[in-house]
């Protein structure tokens, strides 16, 4: 046996013995060589050199002669010879028999070729299916960052509060991260600072980048609001315009816009600095407006969508572009040449990403609060992916949309709803992208007037066709603040549990105000819920990712019923191939049964087994997946509830001549 030092080699059973030597003679035979049974025959005596001996495969000795000539074994062979073989050569059996069994080979692999050619061509086609780009059936969830999650107990909101909460919002079936503010601001407005660093109340810059990692990390993306056209009057682009005298700042005199002379009209626009009167955001003088007309403002904005598409983020929400271009007196927008500046930011914004070999789409969406039909058709024409409707943030109890004598808000949801649908069918080119509250308006309970009416708009909104934008909190019917003037009433903390400060922030003196009711209604009560306003959510956020009608389905909403109910049905969009689930949204916000007839329903067949797949939270007899008989073409909804069903489309019979 060798001594450690020799080289290890792998050996059986995984196991790693050392080399040893077999003593066969004058030779020595390796481990390997030995296991394998391949042994290594002794060679000849050095006194007969001239009679060598050859093993054949087998361990037999064969005799090579003087000349090194092999001697054939008689005994020992195996198969035909060349010689036995030449007598079936040019025999006429043999030889008609190849030449038959050739032909027929080359005639069985072409009929098989032709075969499949016309299987090719005359079998029915397949529908084909293109999967939506990742914006166009996004559910994003628009947080207030301040308001969220507090992570160092200065009772104040931070990004990294954010992260430890984004596992929560990946369970729930959000799959899109909008944060607001996220850049450094004047209370936390678009009156930004630095376009390339978050705000430092909410983080340090490095966070930023941890962020865009950790979104990845759950598989959620990220848009991020970008105000294309004002600056505060504290950044650096301003500071340096304001003193444009100066050599090093000459590149910088006109990236805003300076009156020798200050208008009277409108006053709410104008503002001076160092004698100087400048241009800014109707009643916001810290936000002073760019001069998109100069070069040097292009170039500098789109290296700000540069650096944010290579740091990570997927898209952008652009604020402020009404102020993009004015007319001559700056009192209304010059839509004509916003048009041109939005088409350069999307070739820009496209090109980057394709020369920097991303991979990915980068969306681009703006609102555009009080946009006609027009408007909006004008906007998706310069390249924006989406423009969000704004006017479902309009429903609300008691007022001109939604008239007192109404009594509920179901009436104004459904005239708005069929609008809107009208003109996305009329429009294909305008995505549709929904949204019921943001930060700007009461929530949704405080407007509907209940948080059960909420629920349905809300469980509505799911079922809608496009992306959908969801305010934080509403998913568990978080409420207005009351008597309190610290933040927004819409803006209070998120409530997570039922400890202190709702889980928001461990501070005793939190500067965000929580809603008193958290200790009933918070997020993990209800996620251990199944029937909760959380969990009807959930299911359905779930449901839009992996299901092709509720992606890709046309939408058909029916008439009102009874003045409080109705539904919204989504199929499959081609009536040539049906394939897949129909489902059936049904509410009524009433204040008793209403009778919903079915007739209408597309392709609805038979309904005599029709299965839930999710009911509101306050239903008492529904549960999600239990089964309905709805063949008498009706359905019976109690009041202030609502229900999802699914059913299949009845077989397509195969046309035949007549």
């Amino acid at each position: 046996m060798s001594d450690a030092s020799d080289k290890l080699m792998p050996g059986p059973e995984g196991k790693t013995p050392r080399f040893y030597e077999v003593d066969k003679g004058h030779k020595t035979e390796s481990y390997l060589t030995a296991i394998h049974g391949n042994p290594i025959p002794p060679q000849p005596s050095s006194s007969n050199p001239a009679n060598p001996i050859r093993y054949d495969p087998v361990g037999e000795k064969v005799d090579l002669g003087g000349e090194g000539s092999v001697k054939p074994r008689e005994n020992n062979r195996i198969g035909l010879t060349e010689q036995d073989l030449s007598a079936y050569r040019n025999d006429p059996f043999w030889k008609g028999l190849r030449w038959l069994l050739f032909v027929l080979f080359w005639l069985l692999w072409l009929g098989m070729f032709i075969l499949a050619i016309l299987l090719v061509c005359f079998s029915p086609g397949c529908a084909l299916s293109i999967r939506p780009s990742w914006w166009q059936t996004a559910i994003a969830y628009n947080i207030w960052v301040p308001s969220f999650q507090d992570s160092d107990g200065d009772g104040l909101g931070d990004f990294e509060g954010l992260i430890s909460r984004l596992d929560n919002l990946r369970k729930t079936g959000v799959q899109t991260i909008w944060p607001s503010p996220f850049l450094l601001s004047d209370d936390f407005s678009n009156a930004i600072r630095d376009h390339k660093a978050i705000d430092s109340k909410l983080g340090v810059n490095e966070v930023a980048d941890k962020f865009i990692d950790y979104c990845k990390y759950h598989d959620l993306r990220l848009v991020i609001s970008i105000p294309l056209a004002t600056t505060s009057t504290q950044h650096d682009w301003f500071l340096k315009s304001a003193s444009a005298s100066l050599p090093d700042n000459r590149n910088y005199s006109n990236f805003y816009y300076w009156l020798n002379k200050r208008p009277s009209n409108p006053a709410a626009m104008f503002a001076v600095h160092k004698n100087v009167t400048y241009v800014h955001e109707v009643d916001q003088p810290k936000a002073a407006i760019l001069n998109w007309g100069n070069n040097n403002v292009r170039e500098h904005m789109f290296g700000v969508l540069s650096s944010w598409i290579d740091r990570g983020v997927d898209g952008f929400h652009l604020t402020t572009v009404e102020y993009l271009a004015r007319n001559a007196d700056f009192s209304k927008p010059d839509w004509k040449s916003i048009y041109d500046i939005l088409k350069d930011v999307r070739k820009h914004v496209d090109t980057y990403a394709n020369e920097s070999r991303l991979g990915k789409k980068i969306a681009i969406f703006m609102r555009a609060e009080g946009a006609e039909e027009k408007l909006k058709s004008s906007l998706a024409e310069t390249g924006l992916d989406t423009i969000v409707n704004y006017e479902l943030t309009n429903v609300e109890k008691n007022t001109k949309v939604c008239h007192i004598s109404e009594e509920t808000v179901a009436s104004c949801a459904h005239e708005i709803l069929s609008d809107v649908l009208l003109f996305h069918s009329l429009k294909p080119n305008v995505w549709p992208h929904w949204e019921l509250s943001n930060g700007f308006v009461s929530r949704l309970s405080a407007r509907a007037g209940s948080r059960s009416h909420a629920e349905l708009l809300i469980l509505l909104q799911l079922m809608l066709p496009g992306t959908n934008s969801f305010y934080y909190g509403e998913e568990i019917g978080m409420r207005d603040l009351q008597n309190d003037t610290r933040v927004m009433v819409q803006r209070g903390a998120m409530q997570w549990d039922s400890s202190l400060n709702a889980g928001f922030s461990t501070s005793q003196n939190s500067k965000i105000p929580v809603h008193p009711d958290f200790v009933n209604v918070n997020w993990q009560n209800q996620w251990k819920d199944e029937k909760s306003p959380l969990k009807m959510f959930s299911k359905l956020a779930k449901l839009r990712q992996r299901d092709e009608t509720i992606m890709q389905g046309e939408t058909l909403i029916s008439s009102l019923i009874d003045h409080h109910a109705f539904t919204l049905t989504r199929f499959p969009s081609s009536e040539a191939t049906i394939a897949g689930q129909i489902y059936v949204c049904a509410v009524n916000f009433g204040k008793s049964t209403s009778i919903l007839p079915l007739e209408s329903l597309p392709h609805h067949g038979s309904l005599e087994k029709v299965q839930i797949v999710v009911a509101t939270s306050n239903s008492i007899e529904w549960r999600s997946r239990n089964l309905l008989n709805l063949s008498e073409k009706t359905l019976a909804l109690p009041s202030d509830t609502g229900i999802v069903f699914k059913y299949s489309p009845p077989p397509t019979k195969p046309l035949t001549d007549h």
